[in-house]
């Protein structure tokens, strides 16, 4: 059977089962249904999932020409008008509506929202933030003119809220809506959500770029909670037994663990941000002092622990610049994942870490592309050629490790010492090496990092390397 026969069966399907089909679809996937067939055009009018991202139709960027992205949203905003018109009575469980610039548009957006509240959504996003944005330090706050209103505060069908770059909002009026689930707040300010978390309710957190937060403790039973580049005033505190997923990524705060749940299934720790190359600053070893205690506090004190735990370069440059780096307790971690741009500064660091994570059982080195400002081939002694030489195998090598995972892999020095390191420092129980190639490698370079794989397989006896080609 052709491929044409197929398709053909595909659209022999009733439409209930087409609607079904699209509605699993992404919406930018699902209106390019529309070109199959006359048939498909009334169809993808029925998916129960609506988005409109303005980054889906045109690229809206700081350096573009400033009448081309108006004339773009200009477009953009007559399809949804036109979209929106021609939707009669079928249900609708997604809406989403993300467009920057919003104040030229306010009586569009209102009567959107007003739309998704009609339709009783399940799910509801509403995106007024610039894609130009980097951080919250980048936010125009004459940019925030969308206030949401009340009839969203009062939506009981809502499973699911995002709400981005909007002005006055209080997360405490949704306390009431007993099926929400999930909220993630962003680009603005926020004030204290407690009255919402409080509830046994909601099971996923998420506050990005947020500035300005009138309190310092995140308390509530939710399962998934992630803080990105938000602006705490003085200190942060975790209150959360439930918690299964944790990430963190901003400045660093003296953070403090109140009553947390005992195995947290994933940590994630990312201060890129304060990343500056300057190994030499005085706070060096206040800040690897703090980081030493972060991870005391949460991974040991109390019988804690992270079945997977994520570091970022900073920690790894920093910990070891403690006063007292030794103090590091042992964790009980079974996946370690490093962010890592593998410079001499970072590997005392993933030493310290391999040291105090006795169970290991899956390193994962995550290659990052290397800082325009870090260039030095060593530091401080440390040669990166002969550093992986030195046969010191700790006790999760000995006993527990058995699998490591770079990503990013092109074969290039740097991976190939720590990864020899691993195979000639006696993991007993070492089964296996993945290696994943970036997906945009071009082909030459594919041909280095393959020849280069099969050098690895050539002196590992005892195990396999494997190459996966994303």
């Amino acid at each position: 059977m052709d491929s044409s026969d197929q398709a053909d069966r595909i659209s022999n399907l009733p439409d209930v089962l087409l609607v079904l089909i699209v509605s699993c679809l992404s919406f930018k996937e699902c209106v390019q249904t529309c070109a199959l067939s006359k048939r498909w055009r009334s169809v993808y009018l029925e998916t129960r999932n609506v988005s409109f991202k303005e980054t889906d139709f045109f690229s809206p960027s700081v350096n573009a020409n400033p009448i081309r992205n108006a004339l773009g949203r200009i477009v953009f905003v007559d399809y949804v008008r036109r979209w929106v018109a021609r939707i009669y009575d079928q249900p609708i469980d997604t809406f989403e509506i993300s467009i920057s610039y919003p104040k030229t548009y306010l009586d569009v957006i209102e009567s959107l929202i007003a739309f998704a509240v009609r339709k009783r959504v399940k799910n509801l996003v509403l995106d007024f933030s610039n894609p130009a944005w980097r951080t919250f330090h980048d936010v125009n706050l004459d940019e925030l003119v969308v206030e949401i209103p009340q009839s969203v505060y009062d939506l009981a069908t809502l499973e699911s809220l995002k709400v981005g770059a909007c002005k006055k909002f209080d997360p405490a009026k949704l306390s009431n809506l007993e099926k929400l689930k999930t909220v993630s707040f962003g680009w603005m300010e926020l004030t204290d959500p407690e009255p919402l978390l409080k509830t046994s309710r909601v099971e996923s957190l998420t506050i990005n770029d947020c500035w300005e937060l009138d309190f310092n403790t995140i308390k509530g039973n939710m399962r998934e909670v992630a803080i990105i580049n938000c602006d705490f005033l003085l200190n942060c505190i975790f209150d959360l037994p439930r918690v299964d997923i944790l990430k963190y990524s901003g400045d660093l705060f003296p953070f403090e663990f109140d009553n947390m749940n005992t195995i947290i299934s994933e940590v994630d720790f990312d201060f890129r941000v304060l990343d500056n190359n300057n190994d030499e600053s005085n706070d060096s070893n206040a800040e690897g002092g703090m980081l030493c205690h972060l991870l005391n506090n949460l991974l040991d004190y109390g019988g804690r622990s992270a079945t997977t735990l994520t570091v970022c370069p900073f920690l790894l440059k920093m910990i070891p610049r403690s006063e007292h780096p030794h103090f590091l307790r042992p964790m009980e971690t079974k996946h370690l994942v490093l962010k890592t741009e593998l410079h001499p500064r970072e590997f005392n660091g993933i030493r310290l870490l391999l040291m105090n994570c006795p169970k290991l059982e899956t390193l994962t080195i995550d290659l990052l592309p290397p800082s325009p400002i870090a260039t030095a081939s060593s530091y401080a002694g440390i040669d990166p050629q002969t550093y992986w030489m030195q046969n010191i195998p700790y006790e999760c090598q000995r006993e527990t490790l058995k699998a490591v995972i770079v990503k990013n892999f092109i074969g290039g020095a740097k991976e190939l010492h720590i990864v020899k390191f691993f195979i000639r420092s006696g993991c007993k129980r070492l089964e296996r090496v993945e290696l994943y190639m970036p997906f945009d490698l071009d082909n030459g370079r594919k041909v280095f990092a393959y020849a280069k794989s099969e050098m690895l397989q050539e002196i590992s006896k005892h195990l396999q390397v494997v190459v996966h080609n994303s």
